[in-house]
């Protein structure tokens, strides 16, 4: 596949998982196992999270338009990228932590591994950096 495509399911994979926890916190934290009704602190945790995976899932739409630089775009990668990593490093250490592991703590660290790859795999390898700095 081509950069652009992996850009474009990356871009619907946070904007669907952004939507989905600004409107439906509950179902998204029954899905990591948080539990049937958590409490309000950790449903505006997880609006939180929808809101910064939205805006992250504009950003990089936004980097592709066609009038746009094309450090945008690679800006826009290296950021999720290291928001991705992050997120699967505190996830590994909050999973470490708990003696029984589940599927349903895995699912956002698997999701955030997997943005890592698309983020990687969606970079464009030109001479981008290499312009830019003479």
């Amino acid at each position: 596949m081509q950069p652009k495509k992996f850009r474009k399911i990356l871009i619907s994979g946070r904007a669907a998982v952004g939507w989905s926890a600004i409107l439906m916190p509950k179902l998204v934290a029954r899905a990591w196992g948080v539990g049937t009704f958590p409490d309000r602190g950790a449903r505006y945790t997880i609006r939180l999270f929808g809101i910064r995976n939205a805006l992250m899932s504009y950003q990089l739409y936004q980097a592709e338009r066609s009038d746009a630089d094309p450090e945008e775009v690679e800006e826009a990668l290296r950021q999720g990228i290291v928001v991705d990593v992050f997120d699967v490093l505190f996830g590994l250490g909050a999973s470490g932590k708990k003696s029984s592991g589940s599927f349903n703590a895995a699912v956002p660290v698997v999701a955030s591994a997997i943005g890592v790859l698309l983020g990687l795999l969606g970079r464009e390898h030109t001479d981008v950096s290499e312009s830019h700095n003479e």
